[in-house]
């Protein structure tokens, strides 16, 4: 690996991101807001998360991009909550769901839908 030349700072810099992204990912993933390599604790506030969400949950459930959108919809734009929507729970079900994981959207997912 070739290292860029240049001041001290900028490889200290780039050695301080690598281990504060390491940092932030672990954390990431052991509060729960991970499914495979997709961050599913998102804010969807824009057409671009909401298209990239319905993505997500065509990849997590296998369901249509309309069906996905609508459960979105929904589960007022959280994806774990859609995600649930469209594996059959309730929202109140689905709200369980999560509460009994920790919020873990692969344990969730698993039990069967109330």
């Amino acid at each position: 690996m070739k290292w860029l030349r240049g001041p001290p700072r900028l490889g200290a810099a780039t050695a301080q991101k690598a281990v504060l992204n390491l940092f932030s990912t672990t954390l990431m993933v052991r509060l729960g807001a991970t499914y495979d390599n997709l961050m599913v604790n998102v804010r969807i506030d824009n057409v671009k998360l909401r298209q990239r969400a319905a993505g997500m949950l065509t990849r997590i459930t296998g369901a249509a991009e309309d069906a996905a959108l609508a459960a979105l919809d929904r589960a007022g734009g959280d994806i774990k909550t859609a995600a649930l929507l469209l594996a059959g729970h309730t929202p109140a079900g689905a709200a369980a769901a999560l509460a009994r994981s920790g919020g873990r959207l692969r344990p969730a997912l698993a039990a069967p839908p109330s």
